[in-house]
């Protein structure tokens, strides 16, 4: 079989590339720019924000978490530049801070699952009715969003023991006694991560993307409107579902100012750890390791969430 000058044109240049991955490596990189070049110069201001705002201090804290901390005379504690896994192994075997990591996850996967069934209903309400006011509905979920310190003072109010919820146990006889929710008490903080704020607006999306031809050829088949909703618009809507719960998991692993108002400075919460760590003890490494103890657990799950989005799309 002859061939042509083409295709030996093309053979020949195969083999020199097979010849010569440098060479090939050079020319892929030099097709790559000449294609994308006008893109990236488009990308390039906000390419250096996130370099300057997060990159570089998220560097910078994992170089700390491999410091060593050592007394300057006698007087202040400084790091030290040394790669160690001390304060990792310290994060771990310290009976508090192991206690913290694992209260401050588990305590986000329970808000967040319990933040999702408590949005699903209010979510396909407000995606399959005719609401009246909707508008206004929406917007008071994402109050919490634009004003959370007075919200979580709200609660605070509404949960101490002379507040409205043990004003109404008391005089409904539920209770001889008022409760403690507040202060030294986690439940007012996990009262209020699992309310759902824009979990509800990010799963109605999802439902309203979905379909209601799908759900009627369900009942007509003879799924009630529970199984319909559980078998049919929740799996269709699962990719909505599972950003909100990670965007649910998340805050919640990173909490802050929640539980410093609502549980007291002292309470078991990784994030006040971090910060007792900095202040008084000047222990920046530990701080920096426990910082990144919490980003790879915050990875982590954001890696299964956007396996099962590519899960999703291949079926």
């Amino acid at each position: 079989m002859k061939l042509t000058a083409e295709q030996k044109a093309t053979l020949e240049y195969s083999g020199k590339q097979a010849a010569s991955p440098t060479l090939s490596f050079i020319q892929r990189w030099r097709n790559w720019w000449r294609h994308n070049w006008s893109t990236l110069l488009l990308l390039s201001p906000l390419l250096i924000f996130m370099l300057t705002i997060f990159a570089a201090p998220m560097i910078f804290q994992i170089a700390f978490a491999f410091f060593i901390r050592v007394l300057y005379k006698g007087v202040l504690w400084i790091p030290q530049p040394a790669f160690s896994f001390t304060n990792f192994a310290e994060a771990f075997t310290d009976p508090g801070l192991r206690f913290s990591i694992i209260w401050t996850i588990g305590v986000a996967f329970l808000t967040a699952a319990i933040n999702i069934l408590l949005a699903l209903p209010v979510a396909y309400y407000l995606a399959r009715m005719k609401v009246w006011g909707r508008s206004v509905i929406e917007l008071s979920f994402l109050l919490p969003i634009f004003g959370d310190i007075f919200t979580i003072y709200a609660l605070a109010y509404a949960l101490t023991p002379r507040g409205p919820l043990n004003w109404l146990l008391l005089n409904l006889h539920v209770i001889s006694e008022p409760l403690q929710l507040v202060g030294n008490s986690p439940t007012a903080v996990i009262i209020w991560m699992s309310l759902p704020t824009l979990s509800v607006l990010l799963i109605r999306s999802a439902f309203v993307n979905v379909d209601i031809v799908y759900e009627e050829a369900a009942q007509t088949m003879g799924a009630n409107n529970l199984l319909t909703f559980f078998r049919v618009t929740v799996p269709l809507a699962k990719k909505g579902i599972a950003g909100a719960f990670l965007l649910a998991f998340s805050g919640a692993v990173g909490v802050y100012t929640v539980p410093l108002i609502l549980a007291g400075p002292y309470n078991n919460w990784l994030t006040n750890k971090i910060q007792r760590e900095v202040t008084p003890f000047f222990n920046y490494p530990m701080a920096s390791a426990l910082g990144v103890i919490l980003t790879l657990t915050c990875a982590v799950i954001f890696f299964f969430y956007l396996r099962s989005q590519e899960d999703g799309e291949n079926v």
